[in-house]
């Protein structure tokens, strides 16, 4: 007996003797329109993916997801005299609107995406009813939010052929049959852009773009009195309001484009200058910082800095104490991040 032990159990090994490790998979999906209503109508993509979840500002499963529909987190429609609020676009009061989806509706169309993306319906999650768990005293999401990456095939007849991440961003794209839509664009590292969400996909380079700005195709504001189409979702008329300007939306775009092809992009390269000027302010490091930020597309400048302090201190330092009178008045206390070093050689 003490022969097979000294045989069979002097191999025996505990988890803490194991290298531990992990699996990257990757869950393809749609990305369709959607409203979300907190506080105001927030147009945003909800993705829908093949294991049964749903991106909704917060992932759920199919049961949660109605659920959702009838708290009224995710809505069908907006009601006329209230404004639609697109991230990085701009903000429209609207009126006129023709929308598609009931709540059942909407649910129904989701549930058939799942399906068509899992015809067996295979290995849904089930969440039973609750999207957190417990992890020591504290509750955190079962899964964190996606970042959902568009894609295409280098050669998509190709056994081999690869998968081609990148990036997309909302615009207004004015289509020959004289529809405005509320489309999306995809840009990819080689270059390519995909226009979708219209009636028929389109297809360009980068440097197309300017064309089809200059000629008002692709935009970024509307005209009062212009009626925008959302495929699958509805459609509105603009009363008022307005979007960020094209300019700063296309340095945006071009940031991406850069990203995507290993070079720094304009708010890496203000928080990486802003970070040498505290560790050694100079006036000349100043001026960097001042076309640095410059630089930043305007409505993307509040990311230079963190959360709370957003590009304040980054103000400060370029534009001085003009700064700290601006946060009093709008929030009403002394400002609190007084602390900026003045350029040592000055």
């Amino acid at each position: 007996m003490k022969l097979f032990e000294k045989i069979f159990k002097s191999s025996k090994t505990v988890p803490a003797d194991l290298t531990m490790i992990t699996r990257t998979e990757v869950i393809e999906g749609f990305s369709i329109p959607g409203i979300i209503h907190n506080m105001q109508y927030h147009f945003t993509d909800l993705q829908v993916y093949s294991d049964g979840l749903i991106s909704c500002w917060e992932m759920v499963d199919l049961s949660l997801f109605k659920d959702k529909l009838n708290e009224g987190w995710v809505v069908t429609s907006i009601p006329d005299g209230e404004a639609i609020s697109i991230f990085s676009l701009g903000h429209w009061n609207i009126e006129q609107g023709e929308w598609k989806h009931t709540k059942e509706t909407l649910y129904n169309y989701v549930y058939s995406l799942v399906k068509q993306l899992n015809p067996k319906l295979e290995n849904l999650h089930n969440y039973h009813g609750d999207s957190s768990k417990m992890v020591g005293k504290v509750k955190v999401a079962k899964h964190i939010l996606p970042t959902p990456q568009p894609y295409y095939f280098d050669e998509p007849k190709s056994f081999f052929s690869k998968r081609i991440n990148g990036e997309k961003f909302h615009f207004f794209y004015r289509n020959e049959d004289n529809k405005t839509y509320l489309a999306e664009l995809s840009i990819y590292r080689s270059g390519n852009i995909e226009i979708t969400n219209l009636p028929k996909k389109k297809i360009y380079k980068f440097e197309d773009l300017d064309k089809l700005i200059e000629n008002d195709t692709l935009t970024t504001d509307l005209n009062i009195g212009e009626i925008v189409t959302v495929l699958n979702l509805g459609s509105f008329k603009v009363v008022s309001g307005s979007g960020v300007d094209i300019k700063s939306k296309m340095k945006e775009l071009t940031d991406k484009f850069n990203e995507l092809n290993g070079r720094e992009n304009s708010i890496n390269k203000c928080a990486r200058i802003f970070d040498e000027y505290k560790q050694n302010p100079t006036k000349k490091l100043r001026d960097e910082l001042k076309y640095a930020y410059e630089a930043v597309p305007e409505h993307q400048r509040i990311f230079v800095g963190t959360m709370d302090k957003k590009d304040y201190e980054v103000r400060q330092v370029i534009y001085g104490d003009i700064v700290k009178k601006e946060w009093e008045d709008d929030y009403g206390y002394e400002y609190p991040y007084d602390d900026m070093p003045k350029p040592s050689d000055e």
